[in-house]
């Protein structure tokens, strides 16, 4: 098969980590011993958290205006549905991130377990090599700005379901024209070397709902051998980390089809 010219990463950085494709590193610290113990560890996956200046019970019962839907409340705590803003999803794919916020002053958006970490991509404002948010980081502002409370800390990331990870990165390509992948050549490629032992390995493909973008087929490929392929919308899924990954040697994933791919490691290093 053809290929263009790869781009390798050998990813490394500051503990749980964010890749020109695109590169930014986050933060990670022990949020389990941080967050209340009204917040549901045994059911989180991937989280950003953040302790707010101040915040009040008025602060929470104004915060149920704004939720897509309430999951659980009491006297202390609330935790909704946050519909986060995100171009190309269709009414019947909304990303809607968990959102918790408790009297002792923690706000933490989440995943669950049994969905991919590759939702973290916020392809809002995306511009090649800058990427500045998350879907989850959104989902705190959104929150915040309506209910009117702010922080001063950075917004930190953890897993739940991984806590011995403490690296995440995130590479993400967005592509301007998807007709130009026809036949056997790549739309885009790249090589990764993850060091350390990987816990999770996620993609998001995703692609226009015009009539033309519909007649494309999207496809994933890691070193040469189709792994995904579909015809229609935004796709979220895992790798195969039995397979690839493991023995921190390169990988090549290579796409075509696609407007857009966000892939993202969860590691120890």
């Amino acid at each position: 098969m053809n290929k263009i010219k790869t781009k390798w990463h050998i990813l490394g950085g500051i503990l749980l980590c964010l890749a020109i494709f695109c590169s930014v590193v986050f933060s990670a610290e022990p949020a389990r011993a941080q967050t209340s113990t009204t917040f549901p560890v045994d059911e989180a996956g991937i989280a950003a958290y953040v302790k707010l200046d101040s915040v009040d019970i008025t602060d929470i019962t104004e915060a149920l205006n704004y939720f897509y839907s309430i999951e659980k409340q009491d006297e202390t705590y609330v935790i909704g549905l946050v519909n986060v803003p995100n171009p190309w999803l269709w009414s019947a794919y909304r990303n809607l991130s968990h959102l918790y916020i408790g009297l002792d002053g923690w706000m933490v958006a989440y995943y669950l377990k049994d969905q991919e970490a590759s939702r973290i991509m916020q392809w809002n404002d995306y511009e090649k090599g800058a990427i500045n948010t998350t879907t989850l980081q959104d989902a705190i502002d959104i929150m915040c700005a309506n209910i009117g409370v702010a922080y001063s800390n950075d917004i930190k990331y953890y897993n739940f379901e991984f806590p011995n990870a403490n690296k995440m990165t995130l590479i993400a390509e967005q592509i301007e024209d998807p007709h130009q992948s026809t036949g056997d050549y790549y739309q885009g490629s790249f090589s990764v070397v993850v060091p350390g032992t990987l816990y999770e390995a996620s993609y998001e493909l995703r692609k226009n709902n015009s009539y033309s973008d519909k007649k494309i087929w999207l496809c994933l490929y890691i070193d040469d051998a189709k792994i995904f392929d579909c015809k229609y919308g935004r796709k979220y899924g895992y790798y195969d980390i039995s397979t690839y990954f493991q023995d921190n040697t390169p990988h090549f994933i290579a796409f075509k089809g696609t407007r857009g791919i966000a892939t993202v490691l969860i590691y120890q290093n």
